[in-house]
């Protein structure tokens, strides 16, 4: 659907060597929900070391939490969107899409039906089963990065997670995450064998969904070509079937 006179929503994403292509999980929840939406949108493309000053240029206050040596720290992250058509920024993936639900009421909802609090457990408990597969995670992930980008993440995940980098990708550590993302998968799965859909509500996706996708999705550009085949076929290809179903809900054309 489109709204008369709506202006485009500005997205704020992190920049990558292909950037027709999905890379933070967080990001492409907010790709997601815009595009499922119908809202009018502009990507601004920034490298990392661009964020903290973008926070700061526009007064944003950092909410999103970072697990630093055990310790919950806010950091300036992405995704953020600002709304000119009601001067606000937002920050937070799940703000953005209370923020786009409660907005743009007419539009399709991300936290359908009263059920954006189960949605927000549905968040947490997700990322707390695939939390020890981050570095794996990380050490792809740094591959796709441009050069600035790289070296400062690389950088900042050293301090994230106590040890050289050196260390978050040996051959035993990648069997022992990759193991554990699979089950974590397990364990997902076992959510949505629940659902009397495909998705975890039923027939239609939201924001829980496109929450699961974007782990896919981050499997799907910034792993092994191997490693994402050998994830398609899990749990009976779930994770396949959710990230062609979703797919055409990610707009790289804005």
């Amino acid at each position: 659907m489109s709204i008369p006179g709506l202006k485009p929503i500005v997205f704020y994403d992190f920049a990558t060597v292909a950037q027709n292509e999905p890379w933070s999980g967080n990001t492409i929840k907010t790709r997601y929900c815009l595009t499922f939406k119908g809202l009018p949108f502009q990507t601004v493309w920034l490298e990392f070391p661009e964020v903290k000053p973008f926070y700061e240029q526009h007064s944003l206050v950092p909410t999103t939490l970072y697990n630093i040596r055990g310790i919950p720290t806010p950091v300036c992250t992405l995704p953020v969107i600002m709304d000119p058509n009601t001067n606000r920024f937002i920050t937070d993936s799940f703000a953005i899409a209370q923020y786009l639900d409660e907005q743009y009421p007419d539009t399709p909802k991300v936290l359908p039906n009263n059920t954006a609090a189960l949605i927000h457990v549905f968040h947490t408990a997700f990322f707390e089963a695939i939390k020890s597969t981050m570095s794996l995670a990380c050490f792809r992930g740094a591959q796709k990065l441009n050069p600035k980008s790289k070296e400062y993440y690389i950088r900042n995940r050293e301090e994230q997670f106590g040890m050289p980098w050196e260390q978050f990708a040996t051959p035993e550590k990648t069997e022992e995450q990759w193991n554990a993302l699979r089950a974590a998968c397990n364990t997902v799965d076992g959510w949505y064998a629940t659902s009397s859909g495909q998705f975890i509500l039923g027939d239609t996706p939201c924001f829980a969904d496109f929450t699961v996708a974007g782990l896919c999705n981050w499997v799907r550009y910034c792993y092994e070509d191997q490693e994402w085949e050998e994830m398609k076929s899990w749990n009976g290809g779930r994770w396949r079937r959710l990230v062609e179903a979703t797919d055409k809900y990610l707009d790289f054309s804005k």
